[in-house]
This record gives C-alpha cells, structure tokens and sequence, in this order.
C-alpha cells in the first residue's frame, strides 16, 4: 500500500503540537521573544520560522491533490530528487548543527505576537489536513521542489518527513532557550540570586 509512512509522519506532527503546547503555551510574551544572543532566535522566532516555511509548501500540497502538479527539469532527473531527500533528512536530524536559513524561510526579525503558541496549533491542523488531501497518489514517486530553490527536490514523503524533524529541530532549540540561565522567570539554582 502507497504512503504507509504517512500515518507515522502525522503522529509526529501531532506530537510535535502537543509538545509545544505543553512547553511554551504559558509562557509570556517577553518569554516567548527572549533571545540568548542578538544573533540567535527566541522561542517565537522558531515557531514563526516553522509557520512559515511549512506554509511554503501550500501550493504544492494543493497542485498535487487536485491533479495540477507537473514535474520540473529538475524533478525528472533520475537519481537528484534521492540524493537530496536523503542530504536534508540528515541535515535536520541534528539538532545542534547550525545552518544558514535562507530568506525565504526567516522569521519574522522581533515582536512575535502572544498568540504565536496558538497561531502555530492552528496551523498544524491546517498543515495536516493539506498533507491528508495529498494523500492521493503515491508520496514516494511524487517528486516536489524546496521553496528554497529550484534544484533542491525530493519526493513527497521525504518532504513530509523533513517538515516533521524539522519541527523536532526547532522544537529542541526553543527549550535550549528556555534552559539559559538568564530566561526571563528562572528560578534561582540553589537559593542563589
């Protein structure tokens, strides 16, 4: 049976959801936009980035469950579509490498609003229900292109899992960042000020 992953990939979107609600739902808006260093995100930063990137793959998600989607130069040719599923699995999987987010994909610079936790929830149901209409043909013989980039292709299901450990990713950063010693409302260590 085609897209026998598929169910595994949104449980993890799913758990992603939750997780995210539990961790930063309370958190308060100087909370949600503290920053550890001028160059690092804050927690609403990688929820926004999240947001963001996922809703880049709309269109896409959209061409292939009406019919509409037709394949690229670089979608066509044989082997490239595998070579760079597998590079960005990899890449994602670690969580502490950084790499250069390309602009298309960068959040929004500061002033995340207090409803990030929320708008991000209510995107994951969107996400999932375009993912589900998508579900229509076989995820691992659709070949689909990164925002990013018109060379960068993979198939459908490797596009699917890389959105799921990329929340992941993103996830962990966010409670390293609740984890630094100076986080708005940490608890002194020991009774120490």
């Amino acid at each position: 049976m085609a897209n026998e992953y598929l169910e595994n990939a949104l449980h993890e979107l799913g758990l992603i959801t939750k997780k995210v609600q539990a961790e930063f739902g309370k958190l308060s808006v100087d909370q949600l936009n503290w920053k550890p260093a001028a160059d690092s995100w804050s927690i609403g930063q990688c929820l926004d980035h999240l947001i963001k990137t996922n809703r880049l793959y709309f269109p896409i998600f959209e061409a292939v469950s009406q019919g509409r989607k037709k394949r690229t130069f670089w979608e066509m040719l044989p082997g490239f579509p595998g070579i760079w599923g597998r590079m960005m699995l990899k890449g994602m999987a670690s969580t502490t490498k950084k790499y250069k987010t390309p602009a298309v994909f960068k959040p929004a610079a500061s002033n995340i609003p207090a409803s990030i936790v929320v708008d991000f929830v209510q995107h994951q149901q969107d996400l999932t229900r375009r993912i589900k209409a998508a579900s229509n043909v076989d995820h691992a013989k659709t070949i689909v292109t990164s925002p990013a980039s018109p060379v960068i292709t993979y198939s459908l299901q490797d596009c699917i899992n890389i959105c799921a450990v990329h929340e992941e990713r993103h996830f962990l950063q966010g409670k390293r960042v609740m984890k630094q010693k100076d986080f708005p409302g940490q608890q002194p260590v020991n009774g120490s000020a």
